[in-house]
């Protein structure tokens, strides 16, 4: 895996949320595991996840 900052790229995990802490500058999630929640979903769109941490403003 690649190491962005410290931190690995999960394989196959993409992000675009580029206002959480784990999202790297390639879209990626670097998060060391990551919770996707809404154990009711039946489609993606129904998901959220749960690992989301807002990134702090420097």
């Amino acid at each position: 895996m690649e190491s962005i900052c410290g931190h690995e790229k999960l394989p196959g995990v993409d992000c675009g949320v580029i206002n959480c802490k784990y999202h790297s500058a390639d879209n990626a999630c670097v998060a060391s595991s990551i919770t996707v929640e809404n154990h009711n979903a039946i489609k993606r769109a129904e998901t959220f996840c749960g690992t989301f941490t807002p990134r702090s403003e420097l």
